[in-house]
C-alpha cells in the first residue's frame, strides 16, 4: 500500500513509500480500516519536527475517517462496511477510568507498530499512522458515523474539531450569555468559536495575527475580531477594554506559552483559563500567584477531554441537522504527496484545513 514515512525529525525526512504494509495480522478487537481522508493537523507538523519527542521511523497522521474493511473475531463496536472516524484515544473500554466516563485519561497499552515496509518496523502516530492508505486499529479507535457525512469533512472530527469543540464543551462548559477570548483562529480556533456561539455565548473575541482570518472566525461566530498587528499590540488590554474588563473563559489555541500566560489577566475573577494548544511537551509557563488567587481555574485540555464514542455522533449529528460547520473546515484536498504543501499552508496561517485522499 502507499503511506508516508517519517524517517527522523524535519520535514525533509518524511517520504511517500509504496511498499507499506500492516505490522501483524489482525486481533481479535482489532478492524481493519480503509482511510478515505486524513486532515494535515498543526500536531502532524509538531511531530514531524520532533516536539513531540516521538519514535522514528514512523507512519504520521492521525486526524482521519474512513470505511471498515475487516473486523476481528471479537469485534462489537462497529462491523463490517461502517463509515468511521478514528479516535486518538487509545482506550480499552472497561477499567474504572473509561468506565467513569473519561476514556482519554486511559493507560491502556503503548505506541505499537502499525506498519511495516520490508523488514522495517514502523511506529505509528497516535497507534493510528493515518497517513496510509489502510491502517488496523483497536475497535475502541473507530467510531462509526452515518453514512451522510461527506469522509472529507468527517475525518476533522477526530482531531480538530474535537479538540476545539470539546474544550468548550467540556472542559469549559461554557453557558448561555458567558464571555469568551480565543486566542487562535485555525482550524482548531474555528472550532472553540463555532462550539462556544453554539452554546450560547454572548461575547466571543477572537485574537490573531493574520488579517485574512477574519472573515472565517466571524462566520463561525465570533463578535469581535483583534488583529495582532505588531509585536508591541497589547492584546491583553484589548480584550479586556472590548470585554469590559475580562471574560468568563480564554482560550489559547496556538500552543504558545506566552499566549497562554496572557489569558490569565484576560479573564476575570472565577474565570477559566483553557490551554488549548500544545507547545513543546517540556515547556513551562509562570503565573503570578495573586491572578490565580482570584478563583481563576486554570483548565489542563487533551483532546477537547472527548468522550469518542458519544462525542463524535453528536458532532456528526448537529452537522446533518446544519447546526455545526465541518464542510467550510477543509480548505483544500490532496494525495498523499500533497503533505509538504499543507505544512507550507499551515505556517503561513493560511487555511484551516488541507485533507489528505490516501486512496484517490
Amino acid at each position: 500500500m502507499h503511506g508516508l514515512i517519517q524517517e527522523d525529525n524535519g520535514e525533509e525526512h518524511v517520504r511517500l513509500s509504496t511498499e507499506l504494509e500492516h505490522a501483524a495480522a489482525l486481533e481479535p478487537r482489532q478492524v481493519r480500516i480503509q482511510i478515505m481522508a486524513a486532515g494535515v493537523c498543526g500536531s502532524d507538523l509538531s511531530c514531524v519536527h520532533g516536539k513531540y519527542y516521538m519514535p522514528t521511523p514512523l507512519v504520521p497522521g492521525h486526524e482521519a475517517a474512513g470505511v471498515v474493511i475487516e473486523v476481528g473475531s471479537a469485534v462489537t463496536y462497529c462491523t463490517l462496511g461502517d463509515h468511521v472516524v478514528l479516535s486518538t484515544f487509545g482506550n480499552c473500554g472497561h477499567c474504572p477510568v473509561c468506565e467513569g466516563g473519561s476514556p482519554g485519561n486511559c493507560g491502556f497499552g503503548g505506541l505499537r507498530y502499525t506498519h511495516v515496509e520490508g523488514e522495517q518496523q514502523l511506529w505509528g502516530f497516535a497507534n493510528l499512522g493515518a497517513f496510509a492508505q489502510e491502517t488496523i486499529v483497536h475497535e475502541n479507535q473507530a467510531v462509526p458515523i452515518p453514512n451522510e457525512v461527506p469522509l472529507s469533512s468527517a475525518a476533522l472530527i477526530g482531531c480538530g474539531v474535537m479538540t476545539g469543540a470539546g474544550a468548550v464543551f467540556n472542559r469549559a462548559r461554557v453557558g448561555v450569555g458567558d464571555t469568551c477570548a480565543v486566542i487562535g483562529a485555525g482550524g482548531v480556533g474555528l472550532n472553540v468559536i463555532q462550539a462556544a456561539s453554539l452554546s450560547g455565548a454572548s461575547q466571543i473575541v477572537v485574537v490573531d495575527r493574520v488579517a485574512s482570518k477574519e472573515r472565517m472566525a466571524l462566520e463561525f461566530g465570533a463578535t469581535d475580531f483583534v488583529l495582532v498587528d505588531s509585536e508591541s499590540f497589547d492584546s491583553v488590554a484589548a480584550v479586556q477594554e472590548l470585554s469590559g474588563g475580562g471574560v468568563d473563559h480564554a482560550f489559547e489555541v496556538v500552543g504558545s506559552t506566552e499566549l497562554l500566560a496572557n489569558c490569565l489577566p484576560m479573564t476575570k475573577a472565577g474565570g477559566n483559563i483553557c490551554a488549548v494548544g500544545v507547545p513543546d511537551l517540556t515547556a513551562t509557563v509562570t503565573y503570578p500567584f495573586q491572578a490565580l488567587h482570584q478563583n481563576k481555574n486554570l483548565l489542563g485540555i487533551r483532546a477537547g477531554g472527548g468522550k469518542p464514542r458519544r462525542d463524535f455522533r453528536l458532532i456528526a449529528d448537529l452537522y446533518l441537522k446544519g447546526r455545526f460547520k465541518l464542510d467550510e473546515l477543509v480548505s483544500q484536498t490532496a494525495g498523499l504527496d500533497g503533505l509538504q504543501g499543507a505544512f507550507d499552508s499551515l505556517k503561513a496561517g493560511a487555511e484551516a484545513r488541507t485533507v489528505l485522499l490516501p486512496n484517490g
